[in-house]
């Protein structure tokens, strides 16, 4: 319990309301002993009064009741504002302000506000958190985690009320029930890592089945972005069923750790949309500049505003309080308010001292008292002071950190103790914990006199009791730094020593890692002949694994550093070889991992230059490569290094193969395997070998490069590696490369086969979702697209990219993304503004993790759908607002620039066909004309080469090369039974040598693929193709069922312009065009029979007007 619990007795209503259980530095006088205070000479700081702060109160509060009901607001009046938007404050002041004093009253205001409301008696949730000075000593996400510890306990206890039960059972099952935080999901698991606080809320959201017990462990170290998925799944779960918004508080930020910066960045950012939630950040204004990254996320948040009306964001200045203020809280605290001008004099001096900080006003005061200036006389029962302005001010000290050491020297050594050992750590301590710290120098204190300390430190105005955390925090953190400097500089080496040790033995578990994070940061910051140099580059290291399971490679890097730094300054790099070793070993991938490549090179060097043997260089020669590879992007050059290193460990792989070279690399490969199918390989062991992990890089060179003979060798030479040592987690990803090189000699069979091993070898490293989902996407965009159809895959590579995104591996994240859109639009699915937003979603979170070259394709495919749904003078052209293709293509270089007019050409020249725009379609044709008729990918490819072909045979092109081509790579693909490539086959047909036979084959094959897209088209050219043998009654009937189709498609620019040409539409009915095309002997898709009103083109040409009106003012 708190030593003083202010109970609603105290509510006093009016103009400054009422504090709540204070926790903070404008009311922290929270002592015992309330009756005698006055004859003990100690001033008594009002406790029930929030002085000047009536305005900033009113601001939050109309913050948090904007949006919601006349009846959940304290006046009825509601502002306009989206359902659940979330609202941002940025608070700002100088230290000792009294931020945290305001918000705490203020959530003391709703809550009070909110047991008055009759329809409801659902609380306010609202959890805290605060950073210190030291929060770089402490775990990652410190302030966070104590934030969670809060919800976890509010969370997870029982409530005395109905209302508050039924809405603790939704969260709760709501959690259990999440596909990302049930039972030994991905996002459970990351959360019981990174934030072990929450073990108790998780483990309380799971039915009462040993079953649905949590695993330890499994799916290797969390990524950031699996950290922000899961923190934002959690609170959205949470804030959800809440009627009013979920109040999270931060405090301190200018102290945060980067990781707490970079998650608080995802959460305010558009990308996670939260809803419902109050976010009060709150800094130092004089501490945070334009550097800084907090003022980065700051205007992030206002840029974003711009577009995103689900945020609302205030940014509010706190300053100090007026002299008139000062001179009532003056009084107030002596026993004069009824003769308040009688403290004039005194609190003008104080003013002067202090400028209206209301912190340092009541160190002030108290000095005045500890030195006799001010004093309670025992005659008169009133405070006195008998000198003169001038000796008062002389008397208060000008830096408010030595007046507290001033009043901390006065106390008794045990406290004085206590309170040095508290400043050194930097999380709130329970009471067996600070008794072990305690322990020092045959000094032995027991719990409860621990306790009893604590207790007279919060009489003295130095602690405070935090209800939220049950323990005993610092008022203000002028006291921490004050009890900080305490210490004699003789002692303090000794005494972070002893801290450090005790923190290294309490540390027992998940939710005591955090003093390992403290003990090495103690030890990393004391002298090199103060420790042992070995064993704590060791600790760092031990840290550093934490740090990285928890997903924070930056902390990661930070400590190998630390311990790296710690050998070099003693002069005992390389003493300990396998010490010195294994730490650099473990420097290189995680710099290069952050693309921190001249440390990661510094590191390689280092090794390379003492390492005694080849293995011991291995992973130092691999990084070299990769280093190189991912910081030039110079794959020749790349190619030519990974081949040399394979060759340094024994693999002989010439650089430039020869025909016989590939040949005998084949044979060998065959006897490898025996004859048997390389399903075989599904019966080789798992083995962990980093070698896997430099094929696979070097493979993926030779992709880029092309070179065929190379990439044959390496893989086949691979494959013996596995059958003669094991399989590597890399191997399954590289051996699907094998069937794309098959695919891209049109090998159809093949690559199949190899397609569906590689994802029987899959299964056994699901748990590496990186691995998994990356190999999968290459499975399906390039391999399963052969045979299986567009429509049956899409869903996959759209979990594909979510699981890849959710790890962190945001290039692959990207690709798997282009695969998914250009599948959807391969497979006919309908147009409209929310195939629109997820492009543009996908394309803000491109640029947002720099990945601009494949934010540039969403651009463009968001341009080729709203060309298809927005009447416009230049369909073929792009040049809208999405996307303007002149202005990118200048703005790149002449690689990039050809790989982009490549994809967008692809799109354009359907464009062109669509409309019929004949000029557009020859342009697009000399230019894709010069580029291979082969891709990896095949959800680029297939649309490329199918209107490439469709288009030369519409034209016909100058260079019949070009259709036939075409025409061939699908036929080949029909004949292997591709579901795909037939209506694309048949429809080429049909534009080569138009028939009604050839025509009615192409409709039939459109619709049994269902894609409804190339079926508009078709039954369009059919209808032309009549009109030219003089059938104007089937040709119309054909003419009137594509304008329903492409309707349906939802290319409403395309209906549009055929109204135009075809006047005889506007009398045409959806019943009556499907009556007379069945009649002629075709019969309508699935997706057109399920619609049966009757309704005319001049009301549809309506309801696509109000559609793209409606898109456009959203």
């Amino acid at each position: 319990m708190p030593p003083n619990d202010c109970g609603d007795d105290h509510y006093v209503a009016g103009a400054h309301g009422t504090v709540a259980e204070q926790t903070d530095e404008a009311y922290y006088d929270d002592r015992s002993d309330a009756d005698d205070d006055m004859e003990k000479g100690r001033i008594k700081f009002p406790q029930n009064k929030l002085y000047g702060r009536d305005r900033e109160l009113e601001t939050l509060r109309n913050i948090f009741y904007q949006g919601l009901s006349s009846e959940e607001t304290q006046d009825g009046c509601v502002v306009e504002m989206p359902e659940q938007a979330s609202r941002v404050v940025f608070l700002s002041g100088y230290s000792g302000v009294g931020k945290s004093a305001l918000v705490k009253e203020f959530v003391k205001q709703v809550q009070a506000q909110q047991k008055m409301n009759k329809s409801s008696s659902e609380s306010v949730l609202h959890f805290s958190g605060k950073y210190s000075e030291q929060s770089s000593a402490a775990a990652p996400f410190s302030a966070i985690s104590d934030l969670f510890s809060q919800m976890t306990h509010a969370l997870s206890r029982k409530k005395s009320d109905k209302e508050g039960n039924e809405l603790q059972s939704k969260i709760l099952n709501d959690i259990g029930s999440s596909g990302l935080l049930a039972a030994n999901a991905d996002g459970d698991r990351v959360l019981r890592g990174t934030f072990p606080v929450l073990a108790a809320l998780l483990d309380a959201s799971r039915p009462n089945d040993s079953n649905n017990k949590s695993e330890e462990g499994g799916g290797g170290a969390p990524s950031m972005n699996a950290v922000k998925e899961s923190v934002h799944e959690l609170l959205s779960i949470i804030s959800g069923p809440l009627k009013r918004p979920l109040i999270l508080f931060l405090d301190d930020l200018q102290w945060a750790d980067a990781p707490s910066l970079d998650l608080l960045s995802f959460l305010l950012s558009t990308d996670a949309q939260m809803k419902n939630v109050m976010f009060i950040c709150a800094y130092r204004s004089n501490e945070v500049g334009q550097d800084h990254p907090f003022a980065s996320i700051m205007d992030n948040v206002k840029e974003s505003m711009k577009d995103d009306v689900q945020l609302v964001e205030t940014v509010m200045d706190l300053f100090s309080l007026s002299q008139d203020v000062i001179t009532h809280f003056i009084a107030d605290s002596i026993g004069k308010e009824e003769e308040v001008e009688e403290v004039t004099e005194l609190a003008e001096v104080v003013y002067q001292k202090t400028m209206g900080n209301i912190f340092c006003v009541m160190q002030a005061m108290e000095e005045l008292v500890r030195k006799n200036a001010l004093y309670y006389d025992m005659m008169c029962f009133e405070w006195r002071w008998a000198v003169s302005k001038v000796e008062l001010s002389t008397t208060i000290s000008d830096d408010v950190v030595e007046t507290v050491k001033g009043k901390i020297k006065e106390l008794s050594s045990e406290i004085q103790h206590m309170l040095i050992v508290m400043a050194y750590v930097p999380n709130t301590l329970e009471v067996p914990v600070l008794t072990e710290l305690m322990k020092r120098n045959s000094v032995s204190l027991d719990e409860s006199r621990v306790a009893e300390l604590l207790k007279k430190a919060t009489e003295e105005a130095l602690l405070m009791y935090s209800a939220e955390s049950d323990n005993y925090i610092f008022i203000h953190d002028r006291i921490r730094e004050a009890s900080r400097g305490s210490i004699a500089d003789e002692d303090k080496d000794d005494l972070l020593l002893h801290l450090s040790l005790v923190l290294q033995k309490l540390a027992k578990g998940p939710e005591t890692e955090w003093c390992l994070f403290v003990a090495v940061d103690l030890l990393n910051s004391l002298p090199s002949e103060k420790t042992n140099c070995n064993d704590l580059a060791r600790l760092n290291m031990r840290v550093s694994v934490i740090a990285r399971n928890r997903g924070i490679v930056e902390k990661q890097s930070e400590l190998l550093h630390e311990g790296l730094q710690c050998l070099k300054s003693s002069g005992k790099l390389w003493e300990d070889y396998n010490l010195t070793l294994s730490l650099l070993n473990d420097v290189i991938p995680c710099d290069r991992e952050l693309g921190c490549f001249d440390e990661a090179t510094a590191a390689i060097d280092e090794v390379l230059a003492n390492g005694k043997t080849l293995d011991d260089k291995f992973i130092a020669n691999v990084n070299q490569f990769m280093v190189k590879c991912d910081s030039s992007r110079d794959y020749g050059t790349a190619i030519e290094d990974g081949i040399k290193i394979l060759n340094m460990y024994g693999y002989k792989i010439p650089l430039k193969p020869t025909k016989a070279d590939v040949v005998k690399e084949e044979m060998k490969a065959k006897m490898a395997l025996k004859n048997r199918p390389y399903s075989c390989l599904a019966e080789i062991p798992v083995k962990d070998d980093p070698i896997f992990q430099l094929f696979a890089h070097v493979c993926e060179c030779a992709i880029f490069q092309s070179h065929e003979r190379l990439l044959t060798v390496l893989l086949k030479r691979l494959i013996r590696r596995v059958i003669d040592d094991g399989m590597g987690k890399e191997f399954p990803c590289t051996f699907a490369i094998l069937g794309v090189l098959m695919q891209k000699k049109g090998k159809v069979q093949a690559s199949t086969e190899i397609g569906n091993v590689t994802l029987l070898l899959l299964e056994k490293f699901k748990s590496d979702k990186i691995i998994y989902a990356r190999t999968k996407m290459i499975v399906i965009a390039t391999l399963g697209f052969q045979l299986q159809s567009f429509r049956s895959q899409v869903d996959a590579l759209l979990h594909c990219h979510k699981d890849l995104k959710f790890v962190g591996s945001i290039e692959n994240a990207m690709g798997a993304a282009i695969g998914y859109f250009c599948s959807y639009l391969s497979a006919g699915f309908p147009l409209g503004p929310l195939l629109e937003s997820k492009l543009q979603i996908v394309e803000e979170y491109g640029y947002r993790y720099d990945k601009g070259s494949f934010a540039v394709l969403f651009k463009m495919l968001r341009q080729f759908a709203i060309n298809l749904r927005q009447r416009s003078d230049n369909p073929s052209e792009f040049n809208g607002d999405a996307y303007n293709e002149e202005d990118t293509l200048n703005g790149m270089n002449e690689q990039k620039s050809k790989m982009m007019l490549r994809d967008s050409g692809a799109y354009r020249i359907q464009l062109a066909f669509i409309f019929g725009d004949r000029e557009c379609m020859t342009s697009m044709l000399d230019i894709l004309s010069t580029y291979p008729y082969t891709f990896h990918d095949v959800t680029r490819l297939h649309p490329r080469l199918c209107f490439m072909g469709l288009s030369a045979f519409a034209v016909k092109y100058k260079n019949k090369e070009v259709g036939e081509k075409c025409l061939e790579y699908f036929q080949k693909l029909t004949k292997a039974g591709s579901l795909n490539a037939k209506p694309v086959y048949l429809f080429m047909l049909a534009m080569k040598k138009p028939s009604k036979s050839a025509f009615e084959s192409a409709i039939d094959a459109t619709k049994e693929a269902s894609t409804l897209h190339l079926e508009a088209m078709v039954k369009e050219h059919y209808g032309l193709y009549l009109q030219q043998q003089n059938e104007d009654k089937l040709a119309n009937d054909c003419l009137a069922s594509s304008y329903f189709s492409y309707y349906d498609w939802g290319a409403h620019s395309k209906a549009l312009r055929m109204t135009q040409q075809y006047h005889f539409l506007a009398k045409t009915s959806r019943i009556k065009a499907k009556s007379l095309f069945s009649a002629s002997g075709c019969t309508e898709t699935s997706s057109q029979s399920q619609s049966v009103e009757k309704y005319s083109v001049s009301s549809t040409r309506r309801v696509s007007y109000v559609y793209n009106s409606t898109f456009r003012s959203k």
